[in-house]
């Protein structure tokens, strides 16, 4: 995480408040100050959980208020190399508000939780695969995701955030590595990611915020049904 830090005395993190922006929030605090940035419509399930959780790992937590104004507003500047889908109209909006709010408050580098679900297995369709089809069809279809993370994904994320900060992905260093984990550590006794979660406590994160199902982003934080009602989207 110290490579990812990149000497800086204050860095933002991503933060939702579930599993992997709270291990990368965790890692980053012992190499820097941590600005821990969210962003949520009103209800939407991050509000809680994210202050919750940097309660519990004692960082401060940035908030910025999703609206149909600022999700129209993102949602314009959209600039990608590919047609952008729901969900990558959605992860833009998101990232680049994080990002801006992380810049405000004085940080030049934002780190982002991305690709844990691809290397760990977090994904349901992963766990719903291991019983029918096997650990090596699981893992060919992890490898296949990773790639397509960096076919796309990643392009959208650097983009959307390096308007305002320097972002960067700490998971991307454990590419090599999570590849040697055995599928029966990373989804194991109907719990998906489970050695990142038993990492996650010899870290120093709560078993409360380790062992709580995951809930993807975009809708965890109500961006994504902004995005689907702004007048201007086309249906998928």
């Amino acid at each position: 995480m110290e490579s990812s830090v990149g000497g800086e005395e204050k860095v933002a993190v991503a933060f939702s408040g579930g599993l992997d922006s709270s291990v990368v929030a965790t890692c980053a605090a012992a190499d820097a100050q941590v600005i821990a940035c969210t962003a949520y419509a009103d209800g939407a399930g991050d509000s809680a959980r994210a202050r919750r959780a940097a309660d519990a790992l004692g960082v401060e937590l940035v908030v910025t208020r999703l609206t149909p104004e600022t999700v129209a507003r993102e949602i314009a500047g959209i600039d990608l190399p590919f047609e952008a889908t729901l969900m990558d109209r959605s992860l833009w909006c998101l990232y680049s508000i994080v990002s801006q709010s992380a810049r405000e408050a004085g940080a030049r580098l934002i780190l982002l939780g991305q690709l844990a679900d691809e290397l760990f297995g977090g994904y349901a369709k992963y766990y719903a695969a291991m019983g029918g089809r096997g650990a090596d069809v699981v893992a060919s279809m992890m490898e296949a995701d990773v790639e397509e993370y960096f076919r796309r994904g990643r392009i959208r994320d650097m983009k959307a955030c390096s308007r305002w900060v320097e972002p960067r992905l700490p998971f991307e260093q454990l590419v090599g590595y999570a590849a040697t984990i055995p599928m029966s550590l990373k989804m194991r006794d109907g719990v998906r990611k489970a050695v990142l979660r038993r990492a996650a406590v010899e870290l120093g994160v709560p078993e409360t915020i380790a062992w709580e199902p995951k809930k993807a982003a975009q809708y965890s934080s109500g961006v994504q049904k902004l995005v689907a009602n702004a007048p201007f989207n086309s249906p998928e």
